[in-house]
Formats: structure tokens, C-alpha cells, sequence
């Protein structure tokens, strides 16, 4: 149950972060999008007024043009000029698509009763140089229309001026909450991720200290064993000599690697796995092959672990090879990256001895289980795989009868 908990602790923060940051690109798209859409508007605006503005100036030339005519009688040449201007320009203002959300909101057809004030009056009336009242007086309703559509261009221009700035505001709002939920988010994944690493690291050496124990417990069963049939009277055979001499020694040496994990500072101490293995080699009678990548000896490994697992994996191939045969134990390391993108650690310790069975195989999982009594009895397959599962890895064996066994740790990095 916890470990569910877990998993979903981990789903939602990423989940989490993964939503504010998400939301965090389309406010700054949505800015983005409603700052272009504002400055089209704004366009629009300044060709709505620019228009209406020249046509205003036309109107005032007509203006003085007809009281001139009032006054003498006389139509000035370039009366009609301006007139065809101011037509040409109410068209031009017309076959704009978004002019009308531009117009007065009271008189959304003025723009078009204009045209046709100057189509049927205005025009008519100059060429036949009479009515120049009349003229004037409709003249002065499309100027006062010109009037209310600047007015209402003006006022929608600050409406949307104002609109942006509250967006705008509104945005940079929301995008300080949605960068500081995701920095709150962060944080906890940074602690979440510092906790689970602790307690994974505490996980691992429980658990290496405990198949320690265990190891050391059924040892000193099999010395009271043999101590009671001392007591017998009965003597031992040399062979039992042999095998209690060598639990000693083992005892010996796994009290003092639970001595330095008892007794390791706050960190666990790490080191290149290359120089586990050259470890390992150089203290090895038999001669080790050695194939693997660069890549794969520079990483970082629990050194006290790996130490132990790759020392037992070489002294159980050493022990599965027959003497007349010539021994051959090969340890490779290679990164393998999975489609997602994660990386993991894969050790391999591949020998050329008699090899096992399904059925051997399968008690060779037993604890303490050995094919050579005596010899050595080490962490077993059991507790080496109990082992690499406690670092987060798993432990694979192929075994083939008279080619050999193959081991395999994979290992996350």
C-alpha cells in the first residue's frame, strides 16, 4: 500500500508540474495571440479614422466652396472636384470589412445614407448650380456624421487600450502564479526525490546488513554442529576440518564488512566500477576477461555491494568450472538506454563450467545452496538477488549443462 502511495505521490507531482508549466506556455501564447489581435484592432482604427478624418477635410472645402457659391452665384471648378473626393472617399470607408464595428451605435447606416445623400442631392444639385442651400444643408449632416464616427472610433480605440492593459495585467498575473506554482512544484519534487533516495539508501543497507546477519547466524549454527560432534568424542574427518576452518575465515571476513557498513559515515561510499573490478581481478588466483565500455567503468556504484556481488558471482563461476578444463570468466559492463530515455547499468559475469539445469537451477536459488559443500559457501543466489533488488536492480541467470552460466545485474543509474 505504501509503495502505491508512493507511486501516486510521484504521478502527482509530475502531473502537477507538468499541468503548470503547460498552462504557463498558453498564458504566454494567449498574450502573445491577444497582442497581435489588439494591434490588428488598432490598425483598423487608425485606417477608420485616417479616412474619416480626410473625408472632414473635404467637407470643409465644399463648405467654403458652396457659401461662396451663395454669395456670388458662381460654382467653383473645383467644387465638384472635392465632392467626387469626398465620395470616393465615403466608398473607399464603405468597402472596408470592419468598418462597421467602428460606426456610431445609434446610426449604423449612416455611412451609407451619406453616400446617397451626395448620389441624389448633393451632386445633382452642383451640377445644376441651383439649391446650394439645400446642398449646404445635407453637406452638414454628413459632416456632423463624421463627427459622431470619429468620436465612436476614438472611443472604441480607448475601450480596447484599456481592455489590453487589463488583459495584459491579468496575464503577467497569471503567469507569476503558474511560474511560482511550478517552482512550489519543483521544490517538492526536490524534496520528495531527496527523501526517497535516503530511504532507498537506508533500504540498501538494512537490508545488506541483515544478509549479513543471516549469513553470519547460519554459520555459527554449522560451528555448534560441529562442535557437538567434537564433543562426541568421535574425531572429525578431514574433510569436515576443512569445511569448519574455511566458515571461520568466512565468518571472520563477513564480520568485518558488516563492521565498515555498521560503522560508514552518512553517505555511502562509492567509487567507478572499473575499480571494483580491477579490485576484484588483482586479488583473483585466475585470470579475469575483462570486456567493457568506457562508459559503463566510469559510473558510480555502491562500492561495498558491488564488491560483494561480483566477488561471490566469480568465485561461483570459478567453482562450476571442472579442474582438467581451462577457465574462462569473462566480466562485461554495458549502458543500455530503453526508448524512454532511461539509462541502466547491465554487469554480466559469464563462465564456461559444467553449467546447471532448470531443475539445479532452480534450487540453486536456495539460500546457502552450493554444488561444492564446503568449498564455499557465499551470499547464494537468493541473497544476491535479495541484494541487487534492495539497490533497485534485478538479477538474471542463463545457464546451459556442459557450456556454462551467465549471470546478469541490471543496475539504474
Amino acid at each position: 500500500m505504501k509503495r502505491y502511495l508512493s507511486q501516486a505521490s510521484s504521478f502527482l507531482l509530475y502531473a502537477g508540474l507538468l499541468t503548470s508549466v503547460c498552462l504557463t506556455i498558453w498564458v504566454l501564447l494567449r498574450t502573445d495571440v491577444y497582442r497581435r489581435e489588439t494591434e490588428i484592432v488598432f490598425g483598423q482604427s487608425s485606417e477608420v479614422q485616417w479616412r474619416a478624418s480626410q473625408s472632414r477635410d473635404k467637407v470643409a472645402r465644399i463648405v467654403g466652396y458652396l457659401n461662396v457659391a451663395v454669395q456670388t452665384g458662381q460654382r467653383d471648378p473645383r467644387l465638384l472636384t472635392e465632392i467626387r473626393m469626398l465620395r470616393f472617399n465615403l466608398k473607399s470607408l464603405a468597402a472596408l470589412e470592419y468598418a462597421k464595428d467602428f460606426m456610431p451605435p445609434n446610426d449604423p447606416n449612416g455611412l451609407d445614407r451619406s453616400i446617397r445623400m451626395l448620389d441624389t442631392v448633393v451632386l445633382p444639385n452642383v451640377l445644376a448650380q441651383t439649391n446650394y442651400n439645400e446642398v449646404l444643408h445635407d453637406v452638414s449632416l454628413i459632416d456632423l456624421y463624421l463627427a459622431g464616427l470619429l468620436g465612436a472610433t476614438v472611443d472604441h480605440s480607448q475601450a480596447i487600450s484599456a481592455t489590453t492593459r487589463i488583459g495584459i495585467d491579468a496575464a503577467r498575473n497569471r503567469l507569476t502564479f503558474f511560474a511560482a506554482l511550478s517552482v512550489i512544484i519543483l521544490s517538492a519534487i526536490a524534496i520528495y526525490q531527496h527523501n526517497r533516495d535516503k530511504s532507498r539508501e537506508d533500504q540498501h543497507i538494512r537490508s545488506f546488513s541483515l544478509l549479513f546477519a543471516h549469513m553470519t547466524r547460519t554459520r555459527i549454527a554449522a560451528l555448534r554442529l560441529f562442535l557437538t560432534y567434537i564433543d562426541g568424542k568421535v574425531q572429525p574427518s578431514a574433510e569436515m576440518t576443512e569445511a569448519a576452518l574455511a566458515t571461520i575465515l568466512e565468518l571472520d571476513s563477513i564480520n568485518e564488512g558488516l563492521m565498515l557498513i555498521g560503522h560508514r559515515r552518512s553517505d555511502a561510499r562509492s567509487m567507478p566500477l572499473g575499480d571494483v573490478v580491477a579490485e576484484i581481478a588483482s586479488k583473483n588466483k585466475q585470470t579475469l576477461i575483462i570486456r567493457a565500455s568506457e562508459e559503463a567503468f566510469a559510473i558510480r556504484v555502491p562500492a561495498a555491494q558491488f564488491h560483494l556481488l561480483i566477488d561471490e558471482l566469480v568465485r561461483n563461476a570459478i567453482n562450476a568450472i571442472p579442474a582438467p578444463k581451462q577457465p574462462q570468466i569473462t566480466i562485461g559492463a554495458d549502458i543500455h538506454r530503453t526508448f524512454m530515455g532511461a539509462s541502466r547499468l547491465v554487469l554480466a559475469v559469464k563462465d564456461n563450467g559444467k553449467g546447471m539445469s532448470a531443475d539445479l537451477l532452480a534450487k540453486a536459488r536456495e539460500p546457502f545452496f552450493s554444488t561444492k559443500a564446503g568449498v564455499h559457501v557465499g551470499l547464494g543466489l537468493t541473497n544476491s538477488v535479495e541484494l541487487v533488488k534492495s539497490m533497485g536492480g534485478k538479477l538474471q541467470i542463463q545457464s546451459t549443462p556442459f557450456v556454462g552460466t551467465e549471470v546478469r545485474i541490471f543496475y539504474p543509474i
